[in-house]
C-alpha cells in the first residue's frame, strides 16, 4: 500500500518544483503573504515578497541554482524536509561567490494550500550569507 503526501510535503514540492523552474508566479502563490522565515532560530523573511526578492538574488547569482529534495518526514499540515541547493555562480561573480552545495532542513506549517511558516537550518551564516552576497551582486 502507498501512502500518499500530506498536505505540507505536497505544498513543499511544488514550491521545490516551482522554484527548480525558476517560476515565481507558482512560488508566490504557494506561500501565505505574511508568511514567516526562520533561518537557524533567527528571523530571516517577513513576507511572500521577501522570499521572492531572496530567490530573484539566488537565480541571478547562481544561473544553474537547484534544490533537490533528499528526504521528508510527513506530519500532515508540518514537515520537514532535508534538501540540498547546488550551483554555480554567474561568471561575473566567480570571484566573490564559491560554487553553492548548502545542505539542510527545512521545517514548514501549512494552512489553506499556502505554507504559512518554515524554519532552515543549514550551516551557520552559509545561507544568511549568500543570500546577502546575491543582493549586493545585483
Amino acid at each position: 500500500m502507498t501512502r500518499e503526501d500530506g498536505e505540507a510535503v505536497r505544498i513543499y514540492r511544488r514550491y521545490n518544483d516551482a522554484e527548480n523552474a525558476r517560476d515565481q508566479e507558482t512560488m508566490a502563490a504557494l506561500l501565505d503573504p505574511t508568511i514567516a522565515v526562520e533561518m537557524n532560530g533567527k528571523p530571516a523573511l517577513s513576507s511572500a515578497d521577501d522570499d521572492a526578492e531572496a530567490m530573484a538574488g539566488l537565480f541571478d547569482a547562481y544561473p544553474d541554482y537547484r534544490r533537490e529534495i533528499v528526504a521528508v518526514v510527513d506530519g500532515g499540515t508540518e514537515a520537514a524536509v532535508r534538501w540540498r541547493m547546488l550551483g554555480t555562480p554567474a561568471a561575473r561573480l566567480a570571484d566573490r561567490l564559491p560554487a553553492l552545495e548548502l545542505e539542510g532542513c527545512s521545517f514548514v506549517t501549512v494552512r489553506d494550500g499556502r505554507m504559512t511558516a518554515a524554519w532552515l537550518y543549514g550551516a551557520e551564516g552559509v545561507l544568511q550569507g549568500l543570500l546577502r552576497l546575491a543582493a549586493e551582486a545585483r
